[in-house]
């Protein structure tokens, strides 16, 4: 899947969850539920490079998700 897409897709659930307090935690949970491991990785992965047009909420997510 295209990192564009999976951007666009994560920054849309980031901003739609309900608490704003948690919302990387109920974007985590939402990526864990939903996406594929390939999904989140590819994700995390460009994320990881230093990407400006990932939502500070989603590079949080990513990060719980990623934990050991």
């Amino acid at each position: 899947m295209r990192p564009d897409h999976l951007i666009k897709m994560a920054n849309q659930i980031a901003i739609s969850v309900p608490d704003r307090a948690s919302a990387a935690q109920q974007t985590a949970a939402h990526l864990k539920n939903f996406w594929s491991p390939a999904m989140i990785d590819a994700l995390a992965d460009y994320a990881a490079g230093g990407a400006t047009d990932v939502s500070p909420e989603v590079v949080s997510a990513l990060a719980l998700l990623r934990r050991p």
